[in-house]
């Protein structure tokens, strides 16, 4: 062997096997989310829209030789600020802050010089729960683009016998109603006619007059067990300790939770720029905080407790009210467009059979292969759209259903890309007659088996217009 190549040999070995004996560390190769150019975006319930929406195909709406006649739209509200709580919680990040960059961490330079420049901002807690202005381009966004692909139905002027609004009473499912009707209206607008909401809403918010859901759910921590025990389990804990390590300070799981609401929160504000606070964490430990969420809302509004899912009756039977009633050719709203929360959304997918998995998720699952991901079903802005349409030939009329603006096979039919209104009529129309205040054990009446909310809505509306009552519901 050449001297040379010799000498180089055994300088290489030395280096590896002690690079302290000719005066310099080297530096173990770390995750580095500057570096990454395709960055883990799966944040749970608080992902931002645009980081996970599909892209809407026109076509996929109604097939060839058909023509919609019923748009049924229930959204999710657009990102939002945190709970004023969570807001509290984000005041120890500039400590936080302070000590990572003081400590010995395993963050690349890029991460670090990231962090040394973030800010809190002008973050306080009377932003509590209020949405986002990237939460109104979301919903002025979506409308247009559903507008550009439905205009024989939704690019029609407004007018209350073609259009129905409702949201619940907050001010994020109000601004995500106004910011729709934008998107549909322009400058015009300001005319839609959008109902003082009911509080509580026994439509859009039906578990909240549920008396057995929040008896057996919202107010039994025994419900979300399986998600207390994942969290408190091998998984996390490595997670956490991986974490200190990584950060070069001392963590708790408290710490971890804030710091991963800072991580999912600012990309969901900014969804162009890098959140800082993500580099606190591998695209694996992201895994295993994404199923944490999943546990807890797979229990809390999935298919973890039956109440969860069969509480959701009365918005399948507003849903086949709209779509039955267009069939009979009835005069009713051809655009129906409810704002609420995660917890309808789930609720109702749930009722439908979506994203249902053969195996139940416990705490000792987390390397499912799962169908149950908040982080596709969950997000911001989450909505499901249904279209039906009146078709020439054999199929008459013709059910589609896109979740965030993807098209979705509806369980139980046969054909992928949608399903014939009989087909879809006998997987679900034993809904049009099912007795809430019998399924939720309540003892105040919410909804009669004649389903008189939905009919009191025109009853109702007209006298609005006459201006005989302020308001009533929609």
């Amino acid at each position: 062997m050449d001297d040379s190549v010799w000498i180089m040999s055994v300088c290489v070995l030395a280096l590896s096997l002690n690079g302290r004996s000719i005066g310099f560390r080297l530096k173990e190769k770390h995750y580095c989310l500057s570096d990454d150019i395709n960055p883990y975006l799966k944040f749970a319930t608080k992902t931002g829209y645009n980081l996970q929406r599909g892209t809407l195909d026109p076509e996929s709406l109604a097939p060839e030789g058909c023509e919609p006649i019923q748009f049924w739209h229930l959204l999710r509200h657009g990102t939002r600020y945190p709970s004023r709580k969570d807001i509290a919680a984000f005041g120890k990040l500039p400590d936080l802050q302070r000590r990572i960059l003081e400590a010995d961490s395993e963050l690349c330079d890029g991460d670090l010089e990231a962090l040394r420049r973030w800010s809190l901002g002008g973050l306080n807690e009377t932003w509590n729960y209020i949405q986002t202005p990237e939460g109104d381009l979301e919903l002025l966004e979506l409308a247009g683009r559903f507008k550009n692909a439905i205009p024989t139905l939704l690019g029609k002027p407004f007018s209350n016998d073609s259009f129905k609004f409702r949201h619940t009473k907050t001010q994020r499912t109000e601004a995500s109603a106004r910011a729709y009707a934008k998107g549909l209206f322009g400058e015009e607008s300001d005319m839609v006619y959008m109902p003082r909401p009911l509080d509580p809403d026994p439509l859009i918010k039906f578990y909240d007059v549920c008396s057995k859901y929040q008896r057996e759910v919202k107010d039994k921590p025994e419900a979300l067990e399986e998600a207390k025990l994942f969290a408190e389990g091998p998984e996390v804990a490595a997670m956490v300790a991986r974490m200190s390590k990584r950060l070069g300070i001392s963590l708790t799981l408290d710490y971890v939770e804030t710091l991963y609401d800072a991580c999912r929160f600012y990309k969901a504000w900014m969804p162009s720029e890098m959140s800082v606070w993500c580099a606190a964490f591998t695209p694996d430990d992201l895994k295993i905080m994404e199923y944490c969420e999943d546990l807890e809302y797979y229990y809390e509004s999935g298919y973890g407790h039956v109440i969860n899912y069969e509480s959701a009756c009365p918005m399948m039977k507003d849903l086949l009210l709209h779509l039955s009633n267009a069939v009979d050719g009835r005069s009713v709203p051809s655009s129906t467009f409810y704002f609420g929360h995660s917890g309808a959304l789930q609720k109702m997918m749930a009722r439908l059979g979506l994203y249902k998995d053969a195996i139940p998720l416990t705490h000792e699952g987390f390397e499912q292969d799962r169908l149950w991901r908040t982080s596709r079903h969950g997000i911001f802005t989450t909505n499901l759209a249904f279209t039906l349409s009146k078709c020439t030939g054999e199929r008459e009329f013709w059910v589609t259903l896109m979740v965030n603006e993807m098209p979705v096979q509806i369980p139980g039919c046969p054909d992928t890309a949608g399903c014939s209104w009989q087909d879809f009529m006998k997987i679900y129309g034993q809904y049009e007659n099912c007795d809430f205040d019998v399924i939720c054990e309540n003892e105040k009446e919410y909804y009669s088996s004649s389903g008189s909310l939905y009919y009191l809505h025109f009853l109702t509306k007209a006298f609005f217009l006459l201006g005989n009552v302020p308001f009533l519901w929609s």
